[in-house]
């Protein structure tokens, strides 16, 4: 494998990926499409069967008219019932209420309904149900970080000796929020031309198992920086060069490891059609690819970096 210089571009892969996980945020808030765990919505089952298309857009202009903000309304009619889903940004539960209230009376007024006891199924999620479910999410991310951090001092312990702590574990978090970034990036733009792709506890399942699949290459990356170090710690070392060879020499290693779980990943993705194993395997496809290329591209670049600046010596390239 041609070589080329890795660490000695260590700001342009940092300015790179700053830039790739900041629009990778972007991209994901704004194509974002939560599911039902992380939305508030009310479900009504009518006992009756009517133009799905009229009442929609009926009862969305009602909706607009009570100030019920930016609301969808899908309307399914089948032999037996008509099911109506709203989903509206609410501020809190009453609300939710309120508008299960006002939607049974507009059914009743537009005789949709004679009576509320045409209402054979209703059901509804306020925000404190969905606040609670994105709040349990951000929980697991940020224990899952912390555990990380401690996993990564255990891991390194030998290493310690020759790279600060501190460095160690601004490192892990730096280049792990980039694997998330870049991941939800690429799942922003797939829902951005996927409207029946949602996220939901699937998607966050996947994160959080991959979530630490980069670091089996990490570990031999700066394990071979400690052999390296160790093995010249008596001779006039030029370090980013050791850093350098250190990457070169476990790349490899990284991207046939990388390549042969990405096979299975694939066939899984285009073999099987359901949607949760297309979701699940693209999510862990992506990760693999960013997490390989921030292994080779980052993380020895950035610990070399944060080394130069406050370490004790100021290594030059």
């Amino acid at each position: 494998m041609k070589r080329f210089g890795i660490v000695k571009r260590a700001y342009i892969w940092l300015i790179l990926s700053i830039c790739i996980a900041v629009w990778g945020g972007f991209v994901f808030i704004m194509n974002a499409n939560y599911s039902e765990e992380f939305t508030w919505w009310v479900n009504i089952s009518i006992n009756t069967k009517t133009d799905s298309e009229e009442i929609q857009n009926n009862l969305q202009n009602f909706l607009s008219e009570k100030n019920y903000g930016k609301a969808t309304v899908h309307v399914d009619t089948t032999q037996e019932d008509t099911q109506i889903k709203i989903n509206a940004s609410l501020k809190d539960d009453d609300v939710v209420a309120q508008l299960s209230t006002d939607i049974s009376n507009f059914l009743m007024d537009k005789w949709y309904i004679e009576t509320t006891e045409d209402i054979v199924g209703q059901s509804l999620i306020g925000p404190s149900v969905s606040n609670n479910m994105k709040s349990s999410a951000f929980q697991a991310l940020a224990v899952w970080l912390i555990l990380m951090v401690i996993y990564m001092l255990l891991a390194f312990k030998e290493v310690r000796r020759y790279i600060s702590p501190a460095i160690l574990s601004w490192v892990v978090i730096c280049v792990m929020l980039f694997d998330i970034l870049a991941t939800v990036w690429a799942y922003g733009v797939w829902m951005l031309f996927n409207d029946t792709l949602q996220v939901d506890t699937i998607f966050i399942i996947s994160v959080l198992t991959v979530i630490a699949y980069g670091i089996n290459d990490v570990i031999v990356i700066f394990d071979r920086i400690r052999e390296n170090m160790s093995r010249n710690k008596d001779k006039n070392v030029i370090y980013w060069r050791l850093f350098e060879d250190s990457i070169w020499q476990s790349v490899r290693r990284s991207i046939w490891t990388s390549i042969s779980t990405l096979i299975v990943l694939v066939a899984m993705f285009f073999l099987w059609r359901s949607d949760v194993l297309q979701q699940f395997s693209f999510t862990v496809w992506m990760w693999i690819i960013f997490s390989t290329l921030s292994s080779i591209f980052l993380w020895a670049p950035l610990a070399y970096l944060l080394m130069w600046k406050f370490g004790k010596e100021r290594w030059k390239f």
